[in-house]
Parts: C-alpha cells; structure tokens; sequence
C-alpha cells in the first residue's frame, strides 16, 4: 500500500514542478524579487508536491482496501 502511494505521487509531482517552472517563465511579470529563485522553487514544489501527493495516494489506497474488506 505505501509502495503504491510512493510510486503514485511522483508523476503529479513532477508534473507540479514543470508546470510551475514553465508558468513562472513564461509570466515574469507576475513574479517579483520576494519569490524564491527557480532552483528554491524546484525544490520546495517538489518537496510539498511529492508529500501531497503520496498522502491522497496513501487515502486512495487505503479506501481500496476498506471498499474491498466490505464486500
């Protein structure tokens, strides 16, 4: 179960990344000095990003188990 979750959370995380990376150059208008850098930025969506994800993996999964353990 947390095997599942661990793998799931990776794609939305990198996808979370990317997606913000590629946002934030493309609007640099939007942003000014007091966001991070974008290697910061990497690191702490990747970071957050990575825990989310694997914690609605974790309450997929775990549902699974509890529908299943139902019937």
């Amino acid at each position: 179960m947390i095997k599942k979750a661990l793998k799931f959370a990776v794609g939305p995380s990198v996808g979370i990344v990317i997606g913000s990376v590629i946002f934030r150059m493309t609007n640099p208008a939007l942003y000014n000095e007091t966001w991070p850098s974008i290697p910061i930025q990497i690191i702490l969506y990747l970071v957050v990003s990575y825990v989310v994800g694997f914690l609605v993996g974790l309450l997929i999964e775990w549902v699974k188990l509890k529908l299943d353990n139902g019937k």
